[in-house]
């Protein structure tokens, strides 16, 4: 993919601040709202939790970070701090959809959805070759035979919620993004529901790192894995198991 072509939109991150006897959570930013809500039903150490996307997580991480829990959204970067003996136990707590997005739409189908836009309408997602929803993105796109179509008119961000609040904005014409974040964001709906055989499984791990100290930690890590943290992403839209 010719990256000349992208059209990048680019976010300052500002790190959350945390106390030495917090307990520190780097999670991907589809997760806000949910785990906020986690957190406050977690009786234990102060938790705070820093969203970013989950490649820019990753990467803090391997530069040093001192995150106890690491919850991203897939397996692949967690995968790449495993490989590095960064992660001394990890499990799924969570799975999501992937759905077309947009300001002032009505529920259709996919692929018309997209095929039915102005040829130069603009498209948000996560970047395509780093941030899990625009993996995901560009899995489907391509599947559905739109991905040279689309490439042209694609606007990358960091992070999926940055991609959303530019479809909620109407800065741009849609967005693909997960379920979750279109239900929660007022200013959008969703215009199609992308079929999950063209992507792979959208699943959140969460991994306790090698190196966290925090006394708490491996009990808010089971927390995380627990019937009250389930409960909660099931009202957030999630799919959990059971």
């Amino acid at each position: 993919m010719p990256l000349k072509r992208f059209i990048f939109a680019t976010f300052l991150l500002v790190p959350t601040p945390a106390l030495a006897e917090d307990i520190l959570v780097f999670a991907a930013a589809s997760l806000r709202g949910a785990l906020d809500e986690i957190v406050v039903a977690w009786e234990g150490s102060p938790v705070v939790a820093s969203y970013a996307g989950s490649a820019t997580l990753a990467r803090q991480i391997q530069a040093g970070a001192p995150a106890d829990i690491f919850i991203s959204a897939n397996a692949a970067w967690m995968d790449v701090l495993a490989a590095e003996e960064m992660i001394r136990t990890q499990a799924v707590i969570a799975g999501n959809r992937l759905v077309l997005a947009g300001a002032d739409v009505t529920l259709g189908i996919w692929p018309e959805a997209l095929i039915d836009l102005p040829s130069d309408a603009r498209v948000a997602t996560g970047f395509v070759a780093a941030v899990p929803v625009g993996i995901y993105a560009w899995q489907a796109l391509e599947a559905s035979g739109l991905a040279e179509a689309t490439l042209p008119h694609l606007v990358q961000t960091e992070n999926v919620r940055l991609a959303l609040s530019l479809a909620a904005r109407g800065e741009v014409d849609r967005a693909i993004v997960y379920a979750t974040d279109a239900i929660a964001e007022p200013g959008v709906a969703i215009a199609a529901e992308i079929p999950t055989d063209l992507h792979d499984p959208i699943e959140y791990p969460a991994g306790l790192l090698t190196n966290a100290d925090h006394p708490d930690a491996q009990r808010f890590f089971d927390f995380l894995n627990g019937p009250d943290a389930a409960a909660i992403l099931s009202d957030h839209g999630f799919e959990v198991a059971g």
